[in-house]
């Protein structure tokens, strides 16, 4: 199954999608209202035509999702992850007027609070991303008014010769005119910075008592703006589920499993924000759901380099107080591990569940095609199970307008961006094993930039397949080889040849094995055919 028909089982649900590489780096994140339907887009002949998301294909080899529980979710864990993998692709592709900031102007004696949409590394502190302009700059407005830190610029600051109507409003400290001296400032800005890192108990706190003692003096009017701000700026600084869970280092840890398959998703919290997810795919035996995950939290942490404070799952793991006094050990701090029955960390166990859930359902899909694979490697006597095959075949009328074609399947399906045709270049009489000989070295040689197939099937029977065996040798290559070549009547089988042996291999008629051998050799006499043709037509028409 290729990416394409992968992406068709897509949950259509609120998420992240990561599309990565061959070695399975991080391409590009993008975030959707509906996993489905926006990753299967890409895939689409009316999709995106912009060349940068014509690279990025070509480049993909895999696309993983995270679930979220809103698109608001997705988008702010999107920056997350963006941030923390910078992949390649989301310079070029993604708005960068998705999100503000909330800057702090460190380079200056007297910092200024600002919103922006552009951070710069200039010595300055940001917080964020915000999703709501309005929210951001209403908290902006909130926190001069009760911490009292200028939002005047740079310029306005130096041509103050008196304090302005925001101080004589008691919203600013008026360090332009030298009302506040700069140690006094800097603690205001300390607290400032806690509370836009989340630690918001002290700001909190102070509205509360304010808005006590306004009620005391009956100034109802004041008490009822304190109300209002505690409201606005929990709202505007909310922690929204999937970015943050208190300010520690949690796993959010879950696990799926049918039959002897098992996944095991972890929801990783760095800081109070969800800086990632991984999926482990595990094969149980006779151990129970309790003994598989004190297996998986000790393989994980003990030989891992990186323990958070706590991990949450959804049931305890066997001998849980026996493994926390083990992860505690190697960790050198307290770690425990919580079972929540509600609350927002209820919440990303949750979210980590239902990853594992859809997990395991994609590796269930691919089991039955991942079986036929392996047993076509074993036939073939690979080592390895075949994911990449490529097949080579020739057409011409005569000798003439000769071409050789090359086409690539991944997991079972055509790969076309990996398609190749070659115009033969050094005969002009029929020969098909020195036309084979030539397109092989020229798509394998040295200078040329390609991935190597799992294996390299040729049409044609054992002498086609010494011609490869010759071509790849000379190239100092160490690709596995086969050959295909019709049955001796309409109703034999194909027969595939490999090296070293002499009989054909004893490979099932109407075996998907022997299928998917087929398949793509019918592929590559059709892209063949289809390309001398053209060559012909050309030729004989002008065309």
């Amino acid at each position: 199954m290729n990416i394409k028909e992968r992406t068709k089982n897509f949950p259509q649900r609120p998420g992240v999608y990561l599309f990565k590489g061959l070695r399975g780096e991080i391409l590009y994140v993008g975030k959707a209202k509906n996993l489905r339907k926006r990753v299967g887009s890409y895939f689409r002949s009316s999709g995106d035509d912009r060349p940068q998301i014509y690279f990025l294909i070509a480049k993909t080899r895999s696309v993983d999702f995270i679930v979220t529980d809103s698109e608001k979710e997705a988008l702010l864990l999107e920056s997350t992850l963006i941030k923390k993998h910078k992949p390649r692709y989301n310079i070029e592709l993604k708005d960068d007027k998705s999100h503000l900031y909330i800057r702090i102007g460190m380079e200056h004696p007297f910092p200024g609070i600002s919103v922006t949409r552009r951070p710069k590394k200039e010595g300055a502190k940001y917080f964020g991303p915000y999703d709501s302009a309005a929210a951001a700059r209403e908290a902006v407005e909130q926190i001069t008014r009760f911490f009292q830190i200028r939002s005047c610029t740079d310029r306005e600051f130096a041509n103050r010769v008196r304090a302005c109507l925001k101080h004589d409003i008691g919203r600013c400290s008026a360090p332009c005119v030298k009302k506040i001296s700069q140690d006094e400032y800097a603690l205001h800005l300390s607290d400032v910075a806690s509370f836009l890192s989340g630690k918001k108990k002290y700001l909190v706190g102070m509205l509360k008592k304010r808005m006590s003692d306004a009620s005391a003096k009956m100034d109802y009017e004041e008490a009822a703006r304190c109300r209002d701000a505690i409201g606005m700026i929990s709202d505007a600084l909310e922690r929204q589920n999937v970015i943050r869970h208190g300010s520690s280092d949690n796993d959010a840890i879950a696990m799926e499993s049918e039959g002897s398959d098992c996944i095991i998703s972890v929801m990783e919290v760095r800081s109070g924000a969800i800086s990632g997810q991984r999926n482990y795919h595990l094969k149980c035996g006779v151990q129970d759901a309790p003994e598989v995950l004190r297996d998986f939290l000790l393989q994980r942490y003990v030989e891992g380099s990186f323990i958070p404070v706590k991990a949450i799952m959804e049931s305890a793991p066997a001998d849980r107080s026996l493994v926390e006094k083990i992860v505690s050990d190697r960790s050198g701090k307290k770690f425990s591990i919580s079972i929540p029955k509600k609350g927002a960390a209820h919440r990303i166990l949750m979210l980590a569940l239902e990853n594992a859930r859809e997990f395991l359902r994609f590796k269930l899909m691919r089991k039955e095609d991942d079986a036929v694979f392996e047993k076509l490697s074993k036939k073939l006597a690979l080592i390895s199970p075949i994911q990449k095959i490529e097949c080579v075949d020739i057409s011409n009328t005569g000798g003439r307008e000769a071409v050789g074609a090359i086409v690539s399947f991944l997991h079972g399906e055509p790969d076309k961006k990996n398609y190749r045709i070659f115009n033969i270049r050094t005969l002009t009489t029929p020969d098909d094993y020195a036309m084979m000989y030539e397109v092989i070295k020229r798509r394998y040689a040295e200078n040329v930039e390609r991935e190597m197939p799992d294996i390299l099937l040729v049409d044609g029977g054992r002498g086609q397949l010494a011609t490869a065996m010759r071509a790849v040798e000379e190239l100092g290559l160490s690709l596995p080889l086969a050959a295909i070549a019709k049955g001796k009547k309409d109703d034999e089988p194909d027969q595939i040849f490999i090296p070293g042996r002499m009989n054909p291999v004893n490979i099932k008629a109407k075996s998907k094995e022997l299928l998917l051998l087929m398949k793509v050799r019918d592929e590559a006499h059709r892209f063949a055919i289809s390309a001398h043709r053209r060559r012909r037509d050309k030729k004989s028409f002008g065309k």
